[in-house]
């Protein structure tokens, strides 16, 4: 994809990375950093979380691209992963051992509490299946094994996705999977006590298909959608009416909207060079950030300046949001260079490798 036609990308992932702190910076300090909000106010806030499912979306249509770009290419699956694993492995390892040092000199005697099962499953990407795995040692780990398990199947999904019709059907089906998991288990308390329901694989599954929806949509008309296709829609319509909408829907067609009309006319306000800057390194941010804030946490910040009413809670929070954005975006601009690209260069020099041995042998 040519860098300057998809800038509106990177610039969407900016946005969902500075979402993501916005809520983080709002609920992640030990110091409450949203004294006197009203409930409206927090609740805009809160809505920052959706910024992951914009990280899914994205993803899912990028790599639609990368695939249909890639059609052809001599052992494509497996060199897909390679890829994929190299983009993602090399910063979440780095945070893994990062936090396990953390635990250990926060409290040497204690720091075994961090189970064996835990540190498989993260490793393996693994940790979203559990619901006793899913928020263990890495924080904001739960995405990235929705992410990576979302590539283990991307290759099968990607090939035989081949028009509107049949991602609309993928997605609407996936939604229809995803209510009745989250009707199945809405009475057992240890999935609800640890956000499994809402975080898992299995719940968070449609919003790749959107993302996928959004390719095909850029490629061919809606109008090619045909009555077969809307009557699923209209049955899974009826289902969520009687078991509930997932909490996301809503906004991720807000960001399928947003990326079909990116792609037609990339307005400066949501695509600029500022926000694709934040958005190459979003991955490396994204990670950085809890610890950044966990370290602020460890000396006891949360205050920029006194808080005794709304208006001085409001300045606190957005002073205290630049600053976290700001070192954030930093140390990950650091971290992108010296940890992300090395990795990614190391996949690129396998996957050429295999190429070149595949043509000698």
């Amino acid at each position: 994809m040519e860098t300057k036609k998809y800038e509106y990308i990177d610039s969407l992932r900016g946005i969902a990375v500075l979402m993501v702190l916005m809520v983080h910076v709002g609920n992640f300090f030990k110091i409450s950093t949203t004294e006197y909000f009203p409930d409206l106010l927090f609740g805009i806030l809160y809505n920052g979380r959706i910024g992951v499912q914009l990280f899914f979306i994205i993803s899912s249509f990028t790599l639609m691209f990368s695939f249909e770009r890639r059609i052809g290419e001599k052992n494509g699956t497996s060199n897909f992963y390679i890829r994929r694993f190299f983009r993602i492995a090399p910063m979440y390892y780095l945070a893994i051992l990062v936090i396990t040092a953390y635990y250990i000199h926060l409290d040497a005697q204690n720091w075994d509490t961090l189970t064996t099962p835990w540190y498989i499953s993260n490793f393996l990407f693994l940790n979203t299946l559990n619901p006793y795995w899913i928020k263990t040692i890495v924080p904001g780990g739960w995405s990235i094994s929705v992410e990576f398990l979302f590539y283990i199947i991307f290759p099968f999904i990607a090939s035989r996705i081949k028009n509107i019709n049949m991602s609309a059907v993928a997605l609407f089906t996936s939604l229809i999977v995803a209510t009745l998991f989250m009707y199945i288990v809405k009475d057992r308390f240890v999935f609800f006590q640890l956000d499994f329901h809402q975080i898992s694989f299995y719940y968070q599954l449609p919003v790749f298909f959107i993302g996928i929806f959004a390719y095909w949509l850029t490629k061919e008309s809606y109008t090619k959608i045909n009555n077969k296709t809307w009557l699923l829609l209209i049955i899974a319509l009826f289902l969520f009416t009687y078991m509930g909408v997932p909490y996301y829907l809503f906004y991720t067609i807000i960001f399928c909207i947003a990326i079909f009309v990116l792609q037609k006319k990339p307005y400066k306000i949501l695509c600029n060079k500022w926000l694709s800057k934040v958005g190459q390194v979003s991955f490396s941010m994204y990670i950085v950030h809890f610890f950044l804030i966990i370290m602020m946490n460890s000396f006891g910040i949360g205050r920029i300046i006194p808080v005794t009413n709304l208006f001085t809670s409001i300045i606190n929070y957005i002073l205290l949001y630049i600053l976290v954005s700001v070192l954030t975006y930093t140390i990950s601009y650091f971290s992108y260079k010296f940890i992300e690209v090395p990795g990614q260069n190391l996949g690129k020099k396998l996957i050429k490798k295999r190429s070149t041995n595949n043509i000698s042998a």
